[in-house]
């Protein structure tokens, strides 16, 4: 009877697991297939839509009012489209079986945590070869850095809304993070948050700047030189 029980058990562990995969395939496909909607039919529009935005602006060229309005919704555009590819890349990437995980997954995976305390999703924007760039000494610093801001910004901040943004090029790596919230409060004289993410810049030989935001909240920008010659961190992709 315990050898007829073990035996059922093995079995209903096993169904449950394959019920696990296929579920797991089934969510994974269902990301492919909004990731190739969102790119064949919303990207292409928005590019569609603001290419003839940009014809239009050489016909108001001589009402200035019209040409910077115009030029603010065709840049509001251009963010959007990155935002959506920012989004893509997560979607087609993110809980990925068997799969080594490069830089940009890492960062996307930890938007993603960070949209439970913050109770609402950070818009995430990557732009350069972050996989293939930064080694893998800046990236380990990179992610803790962003880890502490978006702490911080749920904890203390109490924003609504939290903007990151990663880039790398020109032998820079940079990582911007601002919110709407209150703002530091100036009568703090002591973080050790802040402490560790200047001391995480310094390392790197780089720099952290904090700035109110405008109009409200706080204006991160953390950024360190890239080593020349570099390889890509483990686990990256180009």
């Amino acid at each position: 009877m315990v050898k007829s029980f073990a035996d059922q058990a093995a079995l209903a562990l096993e169904i449950a697991e394959h019920r696990r995969d296929a579920e797991q395939l089934a969510l994974l496909g269902d990301r492919d297939r909004i990731a190739r909607d969102l790119h064949d039919l919303v990207i292409q529009r928005l590019f569609a839509d603001a290419l003839t935005l940009q014809s239009v602006l050489s016909r108001v060229s001589g009402r200035p009012e019209a040409t910077e309005r115009l030029q603010r919704v065709v840049d509001d555009l251009d963010d959007t489209i990155k935002v959506i590819r920012s989004t893509i890349f997560g979607l087609q990437h993110r809980d990925r079986p068997s799969r080594r995980t490069g830089l940009r997954s890492r960062l996307a995976a930890l938007a993603d945590e960070a949209t439970t305390t913050l109770g609402f999703p950070p818009a995430l924007r990557m732009t350069g070869l972050i996989d293939t760039d930064v080694p893998a000494r800046h990236a380990d610093h990179l992610l803790a850095v962003l880890r502490e801001a978006l702490s911080n910004a749920a904890r203390h901040a109490h924003a609504t809304a939290v903007e990151v943004t990663v880039a790398a090029g020109e032998g820079t790596l940079r990582l911007t993070v601002a919110d709407n919230g209150r703002g530091i409060d100036p009568r703090t004289t002591r973080s050790s948050g802040l402490t560790n993410m200047r001391t995480r810049a310094e390392e790197l030989n780089g720099n952290l700047d904090i700035t109110p935001g405008n109009p409200s909240g706080t204006h991160l920008d953390w950024t360190a030189p890239l080593p020349r010659g570099t390889g890509p961190a483990p686990g990256g992709h180009a």
